[in-house]
């Protein structure tokens, strides 16, 4: 009987293991690997206030090497194959309790130059890598209406840029 408990308790912790890491999209195909096998990205998040609100904007992962990632919200964090890839990443904002917008902005953002850039780098394994971007306003910077673009960079866990913020930056076609 002990050891009937024992593997249900082995399974239920098991399921719930396998739930924590939902939010992390294995952008490779074959079995899950190892952390130290993978490249870990992650988008960055910033903190944007009006008079009233606080609201948490943040780099989301569209696609890599060409596929698209579907309900790219969902995910936090992207594992991919050490080499060479195409991170397709876009700008999306926190609309507060306007919860029904999320697809439209989405929409939106992957499909506007200004607000997403494709950025190509080399990904070792066992390395975690940050796509960090800086918004530029026309107007106040607490005023998202007024966003003109987007500049993106990736940064390694110490900080260092692999990709340049001159080879992510918003190039407005002439």
């Amino acid at each position: 009987m002990k050891l009937l408990t024992l593997i249900s308790k082995f399974f239920v912790l098991l399921l719930l293991t396998g739930c924590a890491g939902s939010d992390t999209y294995k952008a490779y195909s074959g079995a899950p690997r190892e952390t130290l096998q993978v490249a870990t990205l992650s988008g960055s998040q910033y903190v944007r206030r009006d008079t009233i609100n606080r609201y948490i904007d943040a780099v989301k992962f569209s696609g890599i090497d060409g596929k698209p990632i579907e309900n790219s919200l969902g995910y936090n964090l992207v594992e991919v194959a050490p080499g060479f890839h195409d991170v397709s990443v876009y700008y999306y904002w926190d609309m507060g309790s306007q919860r029904g917008l999320a697809s439209a902005l989405v929409s939106y953002a992957s499909d506007r130059d200004s607000l997403n850039r494709t950025l190509r780098f080399n990904a070792q394994a066992g390395k975690t890598y940050l796509v960090k971007a800086k918004p530029s306003f026309t107007g106040d910077d607490e005023d998202i209406t007024s966003l003109s673009h987007v500049d993106f960079w990736i940064e390694d866990q110490n900080g260092v840029e692999i990709v340049s913020k001159k080879a992510g930056r918003y190039q407005p076609e002439s």
